[in-house]
């Protein structure tokens, strides 16, 4: 019973630290789904199913170039964004760990590196296939 008890107790805890996180997070005023930010789910579900791309293409096209498509993920959809993520610098934001998907034998490349900081320290690795 206690075990019950404490499953239940840490399961609300956890439960309203994901609500205090959602409610004061600075990406609200994205618009997007209202489940994008509570959980990435939906989007996972789409990425196994092969249709990430068109799951997204669908949100740009109901909300607009700007859409939030889980609770820390943003995707942009314009020449002005694209040129100022890719082309000035990049946006100043840390990658997400969704980059850790394409690390080379568990090692970490210009491409895979989170943290902005820590891209001119990575030494490059020429991988043939």
């Amino acid at each position: 019973m206690l075990s019950l008890t404490l499953f239940l107790l840490l399961g609300l805890l956890g439960l309203g630290d994901s609500l205090r996180r959602t409610l004061s997070s600075p990406l609200n005023n994205i618009p997007g789904p209202w489940y994008a930010k509570l959980t990435s789910a939906v989007l996972k579900w789409h990425e196994f199913q092969a249709r990430r791309t068109t799951y997204v293409h669908a949100l740009h096209l109901r909300y607009g170039p700007a859409v939030r498509i889980a609770p820390n993920e943003v995707a942009f959809a314009s020449a002005t964004a694209v040129k100022e993520i890719y082309c000035s610098g990049g946006s100043g934001y840390d990658k997400t760990e969704f980059y850790d998907l394409f690390r080379v034998y568990g090692r970490r490349t210009m491409f895979t590196t989170l943290n902005k900081e820590h891209v001119s320290s990575v030494p490059l690795t020429l991988v043939i296939c």
